[in-house]
C-alpha cells in the first residue's frame, strides 16, 4: 500500500531556497537591530532594541494564525503572505521617505550637555535655598 507516489525531484533542489531564506533573514534581523540601536537615545537602546525584536514575535504569530488556522491552500497562503510583504514593503517606503536620520555621536552629545546643564541648575536651586536658610538665620552674609 503506497499514500504518496514516490517523487522524481531530486531534495538539493531546496538548498538554493534555504540559502535565499537564511541570506535575506540574517540581513533583515542585523539591518533592524543596528538602526534600532543607532537612532535610540542611550537609555533607550535596550528598549527599542526589544521593541525591534517583539515585532519579530507578532509576526511570527500571524504566520502561525494563517498557517494553521485560516485552512488555506498552500499556494494562497502563499499569496497571502506575498500581499502582505508588498503592503508592509510600501508602508516602510513611505516612512523611510519622511524619515529623519540622528547622528549617533549628535545624540550622545546633545545628552551630555543637557545632562551638564541639569547638574548647574541643581547646583544653582541648592546655592539658592542655602541663601535662603542663612537669610531666615537673621544673617546677612551670602555665599
Amino acid at each position: 500500500m503506497e499514500d504518496v507516489k514516490a517523487n522524481s525531484v531530486h531534495i538539493a533542489w531546496q538548498i538554493p531556497q534555504y540559502v535565499l531564506l537564511t541570506i535575506g533573514e540574517v540581513m533583515f534581523s542585523i539591518t533592524g537591530l543596528e538602526f534600532s540601536y543607532s537612532q535610540a537615545p542611550a537609555n533607550m537602546k535596550s528598549v527599542l532594541q526589544a521593541g525591534w525584536l517583539l515585532t519579530v514575535a507578532f509576526g511570527n504569530v500571524i504566520v502561525l494564525i494563517v498557517a494553521e488556522g485560516a485552512g488555506l491552500e498552500q499556494w494562497k497562503e502563499f499569496l497571502l503572505f506575498a500581499g502582505l510583504l508588498l503592503g508592509v514593503c510600501i508602508i516602510f517606503s513611505i516612512m523611510a521617505n519622511f524619515y529623519t536620520y540622528v547622528d549617533p555621536d549628535q545624540l550622545d552629545k546633545t545628552r551630555m550637555e543637557d545632562s551638564g546643564r541639569e547638574d548647574d541648575d541643581e547646583d544653582h536651586v541648592k546655592k539658592k535655598s542655602n541663601d535662603v536658610k542663612l537669610n531666615k538665620r537673621g544673617k546677612s552674609t551670602r555665599l
